[in-house]
């Protein structure tokens, strides 16, 4: 019983121990990545990039975790995706979501790149594989939010350890540049982190103006 015991004690350590490595590895990657290229600089200068969290009531009672993000001509909104902590980047106008369990990373990112609309499927296809050299770019889908449809793309990246990152890398522009959604997670936990990576999706909108009332 005792090297059974230790046995599966050892086996619990080598996944903690990929674990943090995964993450690690992910940190990594994405603070590379967070940092633009030249080939992604499409557009000089940015727009002003404000985030205070809050909190509304939903309708069966319960309360999420918002964040309003304040560009200089728009207002948005996302919900906090469950299970995950939040670290706002003001120096590189960027949100990074990292999941409790460490296996996951969300970044949103805002830049001027793209303001008004996306270049065609193909060239950011081609910008995306790119910025992704070691990974591998298997499928294109379109990216859905509260907030309009752009281009979605999912890779597969090696790492150290026999370990494979899942990325799921979405772009959605609007007036002033476009937000950039891009989910890393261990493979094996893909199915659970796509979820909270789609309801985050799903929450991002504009919000509409108040109306203004004639004196």
């Amino acid at each position: 019983m005792k090297d059974e015991g230790r046995r599966m004690k050892k086996q619990l350590d080598g996944r903690n121990r990929a674990k943090a490595c995964l993450l690690c590895v992910i940190r990594l990657l994405l603070s590379s990545f967070l940092l633009p290229p030249s080939s992604f600089s499409l557009a000089f200068g940015q727009p002003d990039f404000k985030v205070v969290p809050s909190a509304e009531a939903t309708p069966e009672g319960g309360i999420v975790n918002i964040l309003m993000i304040q560009t200089e001509k728009e207002r948005f909104e996302l919900q906090i995706p469950k299970e995950y902590g939040t670290q706002i980047r003001q120096s590189d106008q960027s949100i990074v979501f990292t999941s409790l369990t460490g296996s996951s990373v969300i970044t949103v990112k805002m830049t001027t790149n793209y303001a008004g609309a996306l270049p065609k499927m193909e060239s950011l296809r081609d910008q995306v594989a790119k910025k992704f050299a070691a990974a591998s770019l298997v499928q294109t889908s379109p990216c859905v939010t509260s907030c309009g449809t752009g281009l979605l793309f999912d890779l597969f990246q090696p790492l150290p350890g026999n370990l494979t990152m899942r990325m799921r890398d979405g772009y959605v522009a609007f007036a002033e540049g476009s937000f950039e959604f891009t989910l890393s997670c261990d493979l094996r936990e893909y199915d659970k982190h796509r979820l909270a990576f789609a309801w985050l999706l799903n929450s991002f909108r504009l919000q509409a103006e108040p109306v203004k009332k004639e004196p």
